[in-house]
């Protein structure tokens, strides 16, 4: 399990990202509009990303049924932490437009991490 460090630090840095009253201070964060969207696809398409690259590292193909797994996998994360967003009283609240953009940021990784992942281990002996 140590050898799938990649997923868990995504998965640390969206609990972080994510749980944290203020993660990164309300006056340092940048007035960008939508800017959280953007971050929310990124962390999700990582998570997704990231289990990928494990279990290509692991020595395992990355199958249509395994990669239909993941995203599964990092969707219903991306639901799961937005729930506890609303359950916990820290000033964070749920937001199903972050969920979709976790979803939208899934969906791009679905088809763009996979053949990124595969030439990389085509190239290079990773392990």
């Amino acid at each position: 399990m140590a050898a799938w460090w990649p997923t868990a630090l995504v998965v640390g840095v969206i609990l972080y990202a994510t749980l944290n009253s203020d993660p990164v201070g309300a006056d340092r964060f940048p007035a960008i509009p939508h800017l959280d969207k953007l971050i929310h696809a990124i962390m999700f398409g990582g998570l997704f990303s990231a289990i990928s690259f494990d279990r290509r590292r692991d020595g395992h193909a990355l199958t249509a049924g395994s990669l239909v797994l993941f995203a599964a996998i990092s969707v219903v994360t991306g639901a799961l932490d937005e729930v506890l967003q609303q359950a916990l009283e820290n000033g964070r609240s749920g937001d199903i437009l972050d969920w979709l953009a976790d979803t939208a940021g899934i969906i791009i990784a679905y088809f763009t991490a996979p053949p990124v992942i595969n030439h990389i281990f085509r190239n290079k002996n990773i392990r």
